[in-house]
């Protein structure tokens, strides 16, 4: 096998996810699924874990958080990531139900409820800013 040609053109990066979820299998099973859909995904099993990640970089293009951690709320995390510049587009994955009439507020874009409906998660992390629209 030869080495790769250094003057062959780059592959255009994978879109960067950085996944927030407190339980581990949860977390393994949804990180392979994105890649397998073309995704880099980064996994954070706590809410500061997160937010180190995300003043350290490489910065995420999605953060996905669960919104029970077991140190901070998934909202926090969102309002740490909306502080960035580019902010990463955020969705909000939850078992419980809420009121989320102030997702807006936290920086939340879509909402996802758990078991995640994999297929409609890939369908919005792959939609453009403009047209991704608020949550379902």
């Amino acid at each position: 096998m030869s080495p790769p040609d250094p003057g062959a053109p780059k592959s255009p990066s994978r879109p960067r996810i950085l996944l927030v979820e407190d339980h581990d299998v949860a977390s393994r099973g949804l990180a392979k699924i994105l890649e397998v859909h073309g995704f880099e995904v980064t996994v954070a099993l706590t809410g500061t874990e997160a937010i180190e990640r995300l003043q350290s970089g490489p910065r995420p293009d999605f953060l996905l958080t669960d919104m029970r951690l077991p140190d901070l709320d998934g909202r926090e995390v969102a309002l740490a990531a909306r502080q960035l510049s580019p902010a990463p587009r955020v969705a909000l994955i939850t078992g419980w139900d809420y009121d989320l009439s102030d997702a807006a507020t936290w920086g939340i874009e879509w909402y996802f409820p758990k078991p995640v409906n994999v297929q409609d998660l890939v369908a919005k992390l792959r939609q453009p800013p403009d047209a991704a629209g608020s949550s379902d």
